[in-house]
C-alpha cells in the first residue's frame, strides 16, 4: 500500500512537489488521468488524479477550490497538477480540512510517463520495495546515533513514518523489541513491503541500543549488589573495610535501611535449568527494582544469598512497612507476568541505621520469610518484640551460628529429617519447661512418646536437662534454629 509521501521520495525518476495537504493521510489504490478540473467529478474513489492539461495549474482560484471540493466528495486522496506553483490560501486551507494532497509535476514532464510511473509506484512495483529495503538496511548498519535517530534516518530512506511503542503488557502490533531475554515494546510502521522487510532489523537495533543503556545504567547496582552480599554475610571485623568500599561505590551505607528477604517457595536444586531459571528471577527482580517508583530519597539495591534474594531499601528517613510492601506488590506484578508459576515468600525486616543495621534488618527479614514460608503466607513482617530479636541477632552472627551448630551437632549428624524432628521435640519440651503434657499437646503425641524422644535425645546429646545453664542453651540453640 502507498501514500503520497511515496511519490515524494528522492530519487524518483519524475520529481513531484506538495502544495497542500496531508502526504500520508490516506492510501492510493490507483492513479487516473482526467484532462480537466471539471473531469474530477468522475475520477473513481481511492484513486489518484492526474490532471494532464497544462491549463489546470493556471486556473482561476475560485475554480481549484471548486475542484477541491469536488475531488474531496468524490473520495480521491491525492490531485496531481502539472506545472502548477502555489495555490490560493483558500485552496491550502480546503485540502488540509479535506485531507486531500496537492501536488504538482515540472511543466515539460512527460505526462504518459508521469502517469505509468505513478502506477507502477502505487501498485507496490517489487522492485522498488526491494530497493527501498535494501537502502533502509545500509541505513540501519551505519547508523551510530541513538534510538530517535535510528528510526528518523530508517523512515526517511523509506519513505515511512516508523513509531516505537514502550509498552511492555501486551503482545501488541509490529516487531518486537528484545532486551536481555524481556520484551521491550515494538517497532511498528505503516502497511507496505519494504517496511516489512526492514522492521526485524530495526527492531534489533532498538533493541541493542536498549541493552547498552540499561546496562550503563544499571552496572553500578550490579557491583553495590556483590559489595552489600559481603556486608550481610561477612564477619564484623571486616565490616569497616567493607563499608568504605561501599561509600566508594554509591551505596549509602550510614543511612537507615529496611530489607526485604525473597526466597522461592521451592528447594534450591543444582540443575542447569533450574540454576538458569533463578539468574532471570534475579536479573527480572533487579530490572524493576531499579525501575519501579520510589520517593527520590530512596534507593533500592538487591544482593544474592543462596537460592534467596535480598533486597535493601536505603534513605536518610525511615522507610516504612507500607513502603516496602508497595515494591513488594510491584516486584511480584513482574515475577507474575515474566515467570508464571513462580511463589515468592517474602520477608520485611525494621527500620536499622548504619552498617550493623544491614546486618541487623536483613537477618530480620529472613526470619521473618522464614515464617512466611512455613505458615504459607506471602508477605510477613518481623515482629520487633525483645525475644524475636535476640534471636535475629543470634541468628545474624556467624560466631553465634557457630556456637549453635556445635550444640546441635549430634542431633544434625540424623541427618535432616530425624534432626528436624529431633530439634523439634527438644524445642516444645523445653518451652513447655518440662512438662511432658505439654509438650504432647503441642507436638500432638502421646506423653509417654513424648518422653522417649527426650530420653534418647539427651542420651545423643550427652546433656542433663536439669542443669539450669545446660537446658537454657539448648532452649536458645533449638529457638534459633527453629527461628531459621
Amino acid at each position: 500500500m502507498s501514500y503520497v509521501a511515496d511519490l515524494l521520495r528522492s530519487g524518483s525518476r519524475i520529481p513531484l512537489r506538495l502544495l497542500a495537504g496531508p502526504a500520508d493521510a490516506t492510501p492510493l489504490a490507483s492513479v487516473t488521468a482526467v484532462e480537466t478540473l471539471d473531469g474530477l467529478g468522475r475520477a473513481p474513489a481511492d484513486a489518484l488524479a492526474v490532471v494532464t492539461s497544462r491549463s489546470a495549474a493556471r486556473a482561476a482560484g475560485y475554480q481549484v477550490d471548486i475542484a477541491i471540493r469536488t475531488a474531496a466528495e468524490r473520495g480521491v486522496p491525492a490531485l496531481v497538477l502539472i506545472g502548477g506553483g502555489p495555490l490560493p490560501l483558500t485552496a491550502t486551507r480546503l485540502a488540509a480540512r479535506a485531507g486531500l494532497a496537492v501536488l504538482t509535476a515540472e511543466e515539460d514532464c512527460d505526462v504518459a510517463e508521469l502517469v505509468l510511473h505513478l502506477g507502477q509506484v502505487i501498485q507496490g512495483n517489487a522492485a522498488d520495495s526491494i530497493a527501498r529495503a535494501h537502502a533502509a538496511l545500509r541505513a540501519v548498519r551505519d547508523c551510530t546515533g541513538g534510538v530517535d535517530e535510528l528510526l528518523h534516518e530508517t523512515g526517511r530512506v523509506l519513505g515511512r513514518t516508523l513509531t516505537l511503542s514502550d509498552d511492555l503488557s501486551g503482545p501488541g502490533d509490529g516487531e518486537p523489541v528484545w532486551v536481555a531475554g524481556r520484551r521491550h515494546g515494538s517497532v511498528s510502521g505503516p502497511p507496505d513491503d519494504a517496511v516489512r522487510l526492514v522492521l526485524p532489523a530495526v527492531a534489533a537495533a532498538v533493541g541493542r541500543r536498549k541493552r547498552v543503556a540499561l546496562e550503563r545504567a544499571t552496572a553500578p547496582g550490579q557491583t553495590r549488589s556483590d559489595i552489600l552480599t559481603e556486608l550481610i554475610v561477612a564477619e564484623r571485623a571486616r565490616a569497616g573495610p567493607l563499608a568504605d568500599r561501599a561509600r566508594t561505590l554509591g551505596f549509602a551505607v550510614d543511612d537507615v535501611h529496611t530489607a526485604v528477604w525473597i526466597a522461592p517457595d521451592r528447594p534450591a536444586g543444582a540443575d542447569p535449568a533450574e540454576l538458569a531459571e533463578r539468574r532471570r528471577l534475579f536479573d527480572t527482580l533487579s530490572l524493576h527494582a531499579y525501575q519501579a517508583p520510589h520517593r527520590p530519597d530512596e534507593s533500592w539495591n538487591l544482593a544474592r544469598l543462596a537460592a534467596d534474594v535480598v533486597l535493601v531499601g536505603s534513605s536518610r528517613t525511615e522507610i516504612r512497612e507500607a513502603d516496602a510492601r508497595r515494591m513488594i506488590d510491584s516486584l511480584r506484578g513482574a515475577v507474575a507476568g515474566e515467570h508464571p508459576g513462580t511463589v515468592l515468600r517474602f520477608g520485611i525486616g525494621t527500620p536499622q541505621r548504619g552498617i550493623d543495621g544491614v546486618r541487623q534488618t536483613a537477618t530480620e527479614a529472613r526470619a521473618a520469610a522464614s515464617i512466611a514460608a512455613r505458615t504459607r503466607e506471602t508477605v510477613r513482617a518481623f515482629d520487633a518484640t525483645g525475644i524475636n530479636r535476640i534471636l535475629a541477632g543470634i541468628a545474624g552472627s556467624p560466631l553465634s551460628r557457630r556456637v549453635v551448630d556445635d550444640l546441635l551437632a549430634p542431633l544434625d549428624a540424623l541427618g535432616p529429617g530425624k534432626a528436624a524432628e529431633a530439634i523439634g521435640t527438644l524445642g516444645a519440651y523445653l518451652d513447655a519447661r518440662g512438662s511432658l503434657k505439654a509438650a504432647a499437646a503441642r507436638l500432638r503425641l502421646h506423653p509417654n512418646a513424648v518422653g522417649y524422644r527426650i530420653r534418647k535425645i539427651t542420651e545423643r546429646l550427652g546433656a542433663d536437662l536439669a542443669d539450669p545453664d545446660t537446658a537454657f542453651a539448648l532452649h536458645l540453640a533449638c529457638r534459633v534454629r527453629l527461628h531459621d
